[in-house]
């Protein structure tokens, strides 16, 4: 394992012609995992260290990376509130151009085309960042700890799936229930 805070860097002027296979584990302190809370970002955490292989090609001053990336999030179900475990393995194909600074007045609408595009400075690729995006862009967008998860009460807030609360959900719209005593005293 590196040592905490060396990230995995690949120069770009030193990947050959016939390109460049690279397999690496990042460890939890270098991405930000559970041993190093991110705030703000408690809903999704990296449980384990994350296994990553790339194959690199370079084409002029684009890089293409095919890489896969597997390890686990530590996510919240989105029902019930309880925290679940949610394997993660994933490929993806990126390419990576110099960043130049753009201009305001040359600023435009992305095209389809240009959304898998990233871009890498100063002749430095950082393979540890690549592999924690690709692994939080897993977590599900209505994270479940299962599918039939029952989630809470919406009365009196029990996990359904551990015991029935046994609330009854009130008739009618709850707006009316003056109305209805009104119509109750008239009779």
């Amino acid at each position: 394992m590196r040592p905490f805070g060396v990230s995995m860097e690949i120069k770009v002027s030193e990947i050959m012609p016939e390109g460049k296979s690279v397999e690496l584990e990042v460890g939890l302190e270098d991405v930000g995992g559970e041993a190093a809370g991110e705030p703000g970002v408690d809903d999704v955490r990296i449980l384990e260290p994350i296994l990553g292989k790339f194959r690199i090609k370079k084409t002029g001053s684009t890089v293409t990376l095919f890489g896969e990336a597997k390890s686990a999030l530590g996510l919240v179900c989105a029902r019930c509130g309880g925290e679940f475990r949610y394997e993660t393995e994933s490929s993806f194909e990126m390419d990576l151009v110099p960043f130049t600074t753009i201009e305001r007045a040359d600023e435009k609408e992305l095209q389809t085309d240009e959304m898998d595009v990233d871009y890498y400075k100063d002749d430095t690729i950082d393979l540890d960042e690549i592999l924690r995006e690709q692994v939080l862009l897993q977590a599900p967008m209505k994270p479940l700890c299962s599918e039939d998860c029952k989630g809470l009460c919406q009365y009196c807030r029990q996990d359904l799936n551990i015991k029935d609360c046994g609330c009854v959900a009130p008739t009618g719209h709850p707006g009316l229930a003056a109305l209805k005593d009104l119509l109750k005293d008239n009779k």
